[in-house]
């Protein structure tokens, strides 16, 4: 334990003052949506400065300082950045979005897989990141009218198309060689890409991985291979994954089974936020929480999601959750400090020490937390952009 401390480098003042604000339990000042929206967005594009190529930083972390690009996350923080773009008029925000997607362009390999992890070694190609990047390409294609993008991902979508298995999971090229429940979210992708190509091929592809996982959810909502390691409790974020592959394909599908399996886990987890508006980290597969930090990522994805929920539903325990959680992650937003590298950064855990990146502001926290942040504006009518959540 002490090794570990010592390598994060939690002895250093930076490090030192994050840590004993999350000790003593300080907040920041909840502030406007508007504002925490524009914090959030400014540190993306720091985190894209951050970095020697236009790709966006994988993070800031106590040990390494800026981390390397990582296709996966810019991936899909290209259509959340293009949409806040949308919704405030600023073409400074649209520009640094689609200089990322032509950095992805350079990074794809010849068989139309991207690369898992960070650009700063070689890495082969990988199911989920390449789904991810696929959002992003799709985004800069209908931005701009630019082929290159859209042939970029229908060269990602044949690979992903020629490695799945017959039952429709993705066994090979995944992280940690493991069979994963939430490449719902790469179904998801799959699923965009055959509306817009008019090929059918993906389309299916993304069903079957679709209908695999309704084989997988049991009767309390809970996904079996949700984790990232089957001798794991997954992480809310990979649960949000899951729910939200299912919950955007049945609606752009019309497919009332997914929409129904994403809805059943949304109101499983919602019973276990708490007044503050916090979700356990990890759960076992009855639903006990087995982590006593929040997984600050999962929360927003959840956010979002029951934000959706909504309004399809009518439900306004929906609604009410996912403005406790929204909250809950303004307070611990700082949008104050004079440190570039945490203002308007998100956390992995919270506290800062929890298991999910100790000491990390990852890249994917903000972007999700920008995207429950604008599903929150819309509800209160603050813009009329279409929030897809990519």
């Amino acid at each position: 334990m002490v090794t570990d401390l010592l390598r994060k480098q939690v002895y250093r003042p930076e490090a030192l003052r994050l840590l004993l604000a999350d000790a003593v339990g300080r907040r920041s000042p909840v502030l406007a949506t508007s504002r925490h929206l524009d914090e959030a967005a400014q540190w993306i594009l720091r985190a894209q400065a951050g970095t020697r190529d236009d790709g966006v930083s994988g993070g800031y972390t106590f040990e390494d300082g800026w981390l390397p690009s990582y296709p996966e996350t810019t991936g899909y923080i290209i259509p959340s950045l293009l949409t806040y773009a949308a919704v405030v008029g600023r073409l400074d925000y649209e520009k640094a979005a689609l200089t990322m997607a032509e950095w992805e362009l350079t990074v794809q390999h010849a068989d139309g897989g991207f690369p898992g992890h960070f650009v700063d070694r070689a890495h082969p190609p990988v199911v989920f990141n390449t789904g991810q990047i696929i959002f992003g390409l799709l985004a800069a294609h209908e931005a701009t009218g630019d082929l290159r993008f859209l042939i970029a991902a229908r060269r990602a979508g044949s690979w992903l198309v020629n490695v799945q298995d017959g039952d429709g999971a993705w066994r090979r090229f995944d992280y940690r060689n493991a069979v994963h429940v939430y490449n719902t979210r790469t179904a998801w992708a799959l699923v965009e890409l055959g509306l817009v190509t008019g090929e059918r091929r993906f389309e299916a592809t993304g069903v079957r991985h679709l209908d695999w996982a309704l084989g997988q959810q049991a009767g309390n909502g809970f996904f079996a291979h949700c984790a990232f390691s089957p001798d794991e409790d997954p992480f809310v974020h990979t649960i949000a994954y899951t729910t939200q592959g299912l919950l955007e394909a049945g609606l752009r599908l019309g497919r009332r089974d997914y929409v129904a399996a994403a809805e059943l886990t949304c109101r499983a987890l919602l019973t276990h936020l708490d007044r503050e508006g916090r979700l356990p980290g990890t759960f076992d597969a009855s639903w006990r929480p087995t982590a006593s930090y929040s997984c600050v990522t999962g929360n927003a994805q959840t956010a979002a999601q029951w934000f959706r929920l909504a309004r399809l539903t009518g439900d306004s325990s929906f609604s009410d959750g996912a403005r406790r959680a929204t909250r809950f992650l303004k307070s611990i937003h700082d949008c104050a400090t004079a440190n570039p590298h945490i203002r308007g950064a998100v956390k992995g855990s919270h506290p800062i020490w929890g298991r999910y990146l100790f000491g990390s502001y990852p890249n994917w926290a903000a972007k999700f937390f920008m995207d429950a942040l604008l599903m929150e504006l819309a509800a209160d009518g603050g813009h009329g952009a279409t929030v897809r959540c990519w």
